[in-house]
């Protein structure tokens, strides 16, 4: 211990005597450090650290997974029933709609939206959480007709509540409805996304729907791996569907995903392609510091040389400047930690909404050990070649030349050229990646997303089914806040729609009847369902491509009608003309089914239902009113409605007159998330503007770490050749041969460490093909131009150098030599 002390001690006195170097590489670290924190931060929190449940490693989701296109959907309550009877996997099971369409809380003067779901009632067991207060729901309390009860969050009964414990067994209007409130949540509970309340999801286990919307999440009894489990459910998949095979359809599995992957499926891959991003800027920061701390051990090779000759042994000398790396390291990582910690709330603030599990992203011990040996890993790596380079040094050699020419020789100035080649093979990936990922998201940007989004301002409604059962009722509402909208000043158009663009919605199969409504089924098919009003189209400026468009005639009781888009007609009616074609949908569920075929009487221009990033599905439109009995009674409870306005004026005086016009006609009807159409298109650009401005500023952080260590190195290499090059100007060589013959070893360095790169880019930027639009992860513009700049920035560090070389004075050199 003593010796530590002692080296730790001698380390940090050479380094304040060099104060200059001791900044340089400190800050470098940092800013390197400091990234891989911050982006750790997130990875923990999203992807690693245990979920806040008792025993999350036991929460898993049960998914249809269909073979041929790997993609994950609900399952219906006929499956989820069959799940339930299955005793020798789940110690608990639970479900609730993929879509949560909130709750009208009517308590105070003035409504109030909330988020909320219906779940069933081992929801909370399954969680494995105990309420702050009161209990959770009874087994009867979820059976169709049973009480009203209701679950509040612990955040809503303090807003709403003022966390008074009298609130148990009070009262609550949800939805016109009178609930009881049974209990409270434990602090920070909001699953599923944000939900506020929870209310019994009361399903018909016996009925025959097979609808599928439901998310199935269930514990696992102790001691059974995900392998074993996986193996099980799909094995009881294979059961159902030689029993029952209309509810499991061929090509379609069981299949089960640990929660916390099911939470992050979104956003997992590309946190992944951040932090190795991240370990690359630390990897370039120390191949620099590696070079720097090589050109410092040449420069005390007569000091080492002494200590050598006084009886210091080569394990002694390693030891000191792995000693002096580490310290360097240790006070880069404490100042990396500060950076990250100011830093990574303007993280948060930059990354997407979407961004899963935001509450568990901090800077805990998780992330504190991380930083520590990432900090240590960090000073050993770019310590170990200059410590093992130093300990070879032959003493009586380096104390006979004099201290100007110290030098660890040709072998010393090689493997700081290999460095830097390695350095810049770093760099270009980094540069390539970023290269991409910016082209991505300029061509994403200008994507269109089929619909004019200027001047449309989005709302959120709850439609209570108490008040709206029935048809008529609905249609009603729904038409008087139409009419009241459009007579607001400066407002254009006014529509409704179960679904905006870019948000997850229903999707229904549907039979092809071809020009007849009694015709035969000519075929099957599978599109988005879209139930909107006519105002929709004219809100979003949609044109019809051929017939017309919905339309105020198109109501309940009318012609059942549908207009699809290009992309349904290109499928289904290959040139053909869709119009007067006939289609049912739902055609496969018997009790969501339309009971008559629908007129396809227009075709409408596609709309990137599902963002920017994805092609255009199939989408059928329907009027609003027209829905069927079934689907209204089971989806208007799930879904909410979106109120599209298009207007002029300031937007939020806009939605408060709109919002003055709802409640004229429903006193009671709460208007919430008053949002431009403009806004919701750029949040969904989130995602990727989020890594795209990470991956560039760690490409251009990459840029400036290559470009001083080409700069320091042939500068070094230039001091070194001082005598050399007065020699050859003394001879008649020309100023402007020396700085060729300069930049020519530069170069050929930087040349070097460009192909390696290219290589490397071409294998390791496959990795970023999920997160690229309409851009190759082996785009040609971007192996030129990222290796191009790379190149261009290399020549000034090189050019540098070179000049200061070709001034060297042949005859003060000699002299001095």
């Amino acid at each position: 211990m003593t010796e530590v002390r002692d080296d730790l001690r001698f380390a940090a006195r050479l380094l304040r005597k060099s104060p200059g170097f001791t900044v340089v590489a400190v800050l470098t670290l940092a800013l390197a450090i400091g990234a891989n924190t911050a982006i750790f931060s997130v990875v923990n929190g999203v992807l690693l650290r245990p979920l806040p449940f008792p025993e999350s490693e036991r929460l898993f989701w049960v998914s249809r997974r269909d073979v041929a296109t790997n993609v994950w959907s609900p399952l219906s309550v006929p499956q989820y029933a069959f799940l339930r009877q299955q005793e020798q996997l789940f110690s608990e099971l639970a479900a609730y709609p993929l879509f949560t369409g909130g709750f009208n809380l009517n308590e105070g003067a003035v409504p109030e939206r909330v988020q909320g779901a219906r779940v069933t009632r081992s929801f909370f067991e399954v969680f494995g959480l105990r309420p702050a207060l009161g209990r959770g729901f009874l087994p009867e309390e979820d059976l169709p007709g049973g009480p009203q009860v209701v679950v509040l969050s612990h955040e809503l009964w303090q807003r709403r509540f003022g966390g008074r414990r009298e609130v148990l067994g009070q009262s609550v209007t949800l939805n016109g409805e009178s609930h009881t409130v049974v209990g409270v949540a434990p602090p920070g509970f909001r699953y599923p996304e944000t939900a506020q309340l929870w209310t019994p999801l009361r399903l018909d286990l016996v009925a025959a729907e097979n609808s599928h919307y439901l998310v199935v999440v269930v514990r696992m009894k102790p001691g059974i791996s995900l392998e074993r489990v996986d193996a099980l459910v799909r094995e009881q998949g294979e059961q159902l569907r030689a029993s029952q095979p209309d509810l499991l359809r061929p090509q379609t599995v069981f299949q089960v995903h640990a929660l916390r992957e099911a939470i992050a499926r979104q956003t997992g891959p590309a946190l992944l392609v951040l932090l190795g991003a991240v370990v690359l800027l630390l990897l370039i920061a120390c191949v620099n510091l590696a070079n720097l701390q090589l050109a410092r051990a040449t420069g005390r090779e007569r000091e080492l040389a002494l200590r050598t000759a006084l009886g210091a042994t080569p394990g002694r000398i390693a030891r000191q400047l792995l000693t002096e790396s580490v310290l360097l390291s240790g006070a880069g990582g404490v100042l990396g930690l500060l950076l990250a910690v100011v830093a990574l709330p303007g993280l948060l603030a930059l990354s997407p909404d979407r961004l899963p599990l935001q509450e568990e992203i901090r800077i805990d011990g998780a992330v504190l050990a991380f930083t520590l040996g990432v900090s240590m890993l960090a000073g050993l790596f770019f310590g170990v070649l200059p410590a093992w380079q130093a300990s070879r040094m032959e003493p009586r050699g380096s104390l006979q030349v004099s201290a100007m020419r110290a030098t660890l020789g040709v072998k010393g100035s090689r493997t700081r050229q290999a460095l830097v080649v390695g350095q810049m093979a770093l760099a270009v990936i980094l540069l390539i990646g970023a290269f991409l990922m910016v082209k991505s998201f300029s061509r994403l940007r200008g994507v269109d997303p089929g619909f004019d989004p200027t001047g449309v301002l989005t709302m959120k409604l709850s439609v209570p089914e108490v008040r709206y059962r029935r048809l008529e009722d609905f249609q009603r509402f729904v038409q008087r806040v139409v009419e009241r909208g459009q007579a607001v000043p400066g407002v254009e158009a006014v529509g409704f729609t179960l679904t905006l663009p870019f948000e997850d919605g229903p999707g229904t199969d549907f039979a092809l009847h071809g020009a007849s409504r009694d015709g035969e089924r000519s075929g099957t098919g599978f599109a988005l369902y879209r139930a909107v009003t006519g105002g929709y189209f004219r809100a979003l400026k949609l044109t019809p491509v051929r017939g017309r468009l919905l339309d105020d005639l198109d109501r309940h009781g009318s012609r059942p009608v549908a207009v699809i888009n290009e992309a349904a007609a290109r499928r289904y009616w290959p040139g053909k003309d869709p119009i007067g074609q006939f289609v049912t949908l739902a055609s496969s569920l018997p009790l969501m089914m339309d009971p008559v075929p629908r007129e396809v009487i227009g075709v409408v221009g596609d709309v990137r239902e599902r963002g920017l990033h994805e092609e255009t599905p199939v989408v059928i439109y329907l009027p609003l009113t027209q829905i069927s009995e079934t689907f209204h009674a089971r989806y208007m409870t799930l879904i909410p409605l979106s109120l599209l306005v298009r207007g002029s004026g300031e937007p939020g005086a806009l939605a408060a007159a709109v919002q003055r016009e709802v409640q004229t006609v429903d006193p009671q009807q709460p208007v919430s998330d008053a949002v431009s159409m403009e806004t919701l298109v750029t949040r969904s650009m989130g995602p990727r503007r989020f890594s795209t401005l990470l991956m560039g500023l760690m490409a251009g952080l990459a840029l400036v770490l290559a470009t001083l260590g080409t700069y320091g190195v042939l500068s070094y290499l230039v001091n070194q050749r001082t005598q050399e090059l007065a020699v050859r100007l003394a001879l008649g060589a020309t100023r402007s041969q020396v700085v060729w013959r300069v930049m020519r070893r530069g170069l050929f360095t930087v040349g070097a460490g460009l192909v390696l790169g290219v290589a490397g880019a071409f294998g390791l930027t496959r990795l970023l093909s999920h997160l690229l639009v309409q851009v190759s992860a082996l785009d040609p513009v971007a192996f030129i131009a990222a290796p191009g700049v790379l190149l261009a920035v290399a020549l000034v560090a090189t050019w540098l150098p070179a000049m200061r070389a070709s001034r060297v004075d042949p005859m003060v050199a000699l002299r001095e030599e």
